[in-house]
């Protein structure tokens, strides 16, 4: 068995300080789009050696448990459909999602019959030619006084996010771009006292560059009305403080990212649903609050910060039954890292 482990993290460790190699002398370049579909493969080969080696598994079986684990890593990433192209000392992530089109619609409808929709953005009905985009751009709506619920939809393909503040309007949102832009939508619904924000970024790719993403977003909420919200990130990193919001209803989709999410205490109860391929995930929870923590997945190491297991997959807070407003959280991750933290 120590044999089998010490073959498996050489194997990795070997494996990628060739790639990584190879890339920085320029002698490397993978088109992963076209490889990582193959994934499968490695368990057929997997399969193979085992029916070969029978009961004599000695070295086969560190080589088997490298072939699995590679394959379990190229299936993730193939699952979060982004391709990496190397230009010098660049990375270039094509981001194209095409999960659902009809869902992303971004003309919405009223129950009343009225169509509201707003384009917040200074420049969303131009059509820009290749070079022409604006660099900066400022999308905010009005926060009107009838609105008690409101719903926000990042679709952020790949960059850097950030969302905490307060601010007067209804939401508020800077961002700087300089491959691609947003397009942002408000409609209202005064049958039901709602509004509804989406901002998404254009289909395009992004640019990564000295470390630092070309893609940024920077946005506020209203602190009054009580938010469902569902941010959607393939790559880079999210820095979400919903401390001082009332969220209800929070979903995280998220590919190969570094998120930062701290929650808070304004509503007697707040489900979160996480769904995680390659990340970093760090959840800061209040102390008041009970928390109950229900985990899937196989390959994710956790620090479970106050937290106790209850049962396989299943951990919560010691004040979880006394404490008056909780926090429940679904959380599915591939090959990631979860972070509890209490504060």
């Amino acid at each position: 068995m120590k044999n089998s482990r010490g073959i498996i993290w050489g194997g990795l460790l070997v494996i990628f300080g060739m790639i990584w190699l190879l890339r920085n002398m320029n002698l490397l370049n993978i088109d992963w789009d076209a490889v990582l579909p193959y994934w499968p493969v490695l368990l057929i080969i997997a399969g193979a050696l085992l029916l070969a080696a029978g009961r004599e598994r000695g070295v086969y079986g560190g080589v088997v448990g490298l072939l699995i684990t590679l394959a379990v890593f190229g299936g993730i990433m193939n699952r979060t459909n982004r391709a990496f192209d190397h230009h010098a000392n660049d990375w270039n992530f094509g981001w194209d999602d095409h999960d659902d089109d009809d869902d992303h619609d971004y003309g919405f409808h009223d129950d009343d019959g009225d169509n509201h929709d707003d384009n917040d953005g200074d420049n969303d009905d131009k059509q820009w030619k290749n070079g022409d985009r604006p660099i900066n751009g400022v999308y905010n709506h009005e926060m009107e006084d009838f609105i008690q619920k409101a719903n926000f939809n990042l679709e952020g393909g790949a960059g850097s996010f950030s969302l905490d503040g307060n601010t007067p309007k209804l939401f508020e949102a800077s961002t700087k771009s300089t491959i691609v832009g947003f397009l942002s939508n408000t409609s209202i619904n005064k049958l039901d006292n709602s509004a509804t924000v989406s901002l998404k970024m254009e289909e395009g790719n992004v640019k990564i560059k000295d470390g630092e993403m070309s893609n940024q977003a920077k946005i506020q909420l209203n602190e009054k009305p009580i938010w469902s919200i569902d941010l959607g990130i393939g790559a880079g990193k999210g820095d979400f403080d919903f401390s001082n919001y009332k969220v209800e209803k929070l979903k995280v989709s998220t590919g190969v990212a570094d998120m930062d999410i701290r929650l808070g205490d304004k509503l007697p109860t707040s489900n979160v649903d996480i769904e995680a391929g390659v990340a970093s995930v760090t959840l800061e929870i209040p102390e008041s609050v009970g928390c109950e923590m229900h985990m899937d997945g196989a390959l994710n190491a956790k620090n479970m910060g106050g937290l106790d297991k209850v049962d396989n997959g299943l951990y919560r807070s010691a004040n979880f039954a006394t404490a008056a407003k909780k926090i429940i959280v679904h959380y599915e991750g591939g090959l990631t890292s979860i972070n509890i933290k209490r504060y």
